[in-house]
């Protein structure tokens, strides 16, 4: 009798067990549709949205070396509103779309002149959307940018849309930023945040001469809090790296690019904006700590160490001038001069604001001081470089 109710019991606790699982949400891995980045545009009124799909088999690791080609699939919706334009997708996506794995988003120049707010506001609610996903504009065709691969049928996820951190800490210029930290940024007050734009350049790289396009940074969105202020291209924005917080390596030519000498690697510099006070308008000192190396030398122009240490510091002083009279010419606070006020002496920025239009005029930035020490030469013997002049 006892084995009998020992036998029911099993029995309806597998029944159970049975009933519970095909009453659940759970679906196979191979009956998703991934999505690894989203698109943003907005046209004549309408919202485009486009995802990137990737081939489950290609983004997974494997020793098999005779990969085929990535493949990328790209949709696109449109809709009155963003989420509209996503709905839309829905209609031919097949298979459920799954969301949580997407790292980067890409937000058209026309998008984000409607609004960052109307975008963001879906990642922030539905439960799928991670707030880690990298953020770029561009100005150029959405589809172009996610239909470029990278190198050696590696996964599509092997680009700086989904990898920048590799390229930034060879050659630091604009930093990415992540969704949460730019949602972080256009809700503080007097920020000014920096978002890299990306295109598709077709002329660098070549396979068994066949053009091979590859993504590049070609500048940055400058975005007051919500607002949308400018584009500027990455010639013009040499100077950020030298004040952007989180810069890991940049190399400068000495003493100017179009006369140079010297080759010159800094590492990790560390910059702070000292507010000063020079009558009723705010005025600034930027301190800035770093180590040098060279890396090149193209003839023996500078071979004294104090010599070659105040010919970087002059090139280094005038990057940053000339980024901060880009700024004023785009009104444009690039070097977050309100936000320091704002931080460091509130009652000023509350009496001040908008503080903008004073802040942004010239004689603002009052003193650059660069402590720079030029650490080695990169060779083992060098006896064209001195301690003494």
């Amino acid at each position: 009798m006892l084995r009998k109710s020992i036998v029911v019991l099993v029995l309806l606790f597998e029944s159970l067990l049975v009933s519970g699982c095909s009453s659940t949400d759970v679906k196979s891995i191979e009956k998703l549709n991934y999505v690894s980045s989203i698109g943003v545009d907005y046209v004549d009124g309408e919202y485009h949205s486009y995802i990137q799909l990737l081939e489950f088999l290609t983004v997974a690791k494997t020793d098999n070396k005779q990969q085929a080609p990535s493949n990328i699939w790209i949709g696109e919706g449109i809709g009155l509103s963003f989420e509209d334009s996503l709905f839309d997708l829905y209609r031919t996506s097949q298979e459920k779309i799954y969301w949580g794995h997407m790292t980067a988003i890409v937000i058209s120049e026309s998008a984000f002149k409607q609004g960052i707010g109307k975008i963001y506001d879906s990642f922030v609610r539905y439960y799928e959307f991670r707030l880690t996903p990298w953020v770029y504009g561009t100005r150029e065709s959405v589809k172009d940018i996610f239909s470029t691969s990278g190198f050696y049928q590696q996964s599509p996820l092997a680009t700086i849309l989904h990898e920048p951190q590799g390229v930034y800490s060879q050659n630091s210029l604009i930093k990415s930023v992540r969704l949460h930290r730019l949602i972080s940024q256009i809700n503080e007050s007097g920020f000014t945040s920096c978002i890299p734009t990306l295109v598709v350049n077709n002329n660098q790289w070549v396979e068994t001469n066949k053009a091979e396009p590859k993504l590049m940074i070609d500048g940055a969105f400058f975005l007051k809090n919500e607002e949308f202020r400018s584009y500027i291209p990455l010639e013009k924005l040499n100077g950020l790296r030298w004040i952007q917080p989180g810069t890991i390596r940049a190399s400068i030519a000495i003493p100017s690019k179009e006369d140079e000498d010297v080759q010159m690697v800094v590492d990790k510099p560390k910059t702070k904006l000292k507010l000063v006070q020079e009558g009723n308008k705010p005025q600034y000192n930027i301190l800035m700590k770093a180590t040098g190396s060279i890396i090149s030398r193209t003839n023996n122009n500078l071979t004294g160490l104090q010599q070659l240490t105040n010919e970087t510091k002059s090139a280094i002083e005038k990057e940053i001038r000339e980024v901060y009279q880009i700024g004023l010419s785009e009104q444009t606070d690039i070097l977050n001069l309100e936000y320091t006020l704002y931080r460091t002496d509130n009652k000023k920025w509350k009496a001040m604001s908008p503080v903008e239009e004073t802040l942004l005029t010239e004689n603002t930035i009052n003193d650059i001081k660069i402590d720079l020490n030029i650490t080695h030469s990169s060779s083992m013997k060098n006896s064209r470089m001195g301690r003494s002049n």
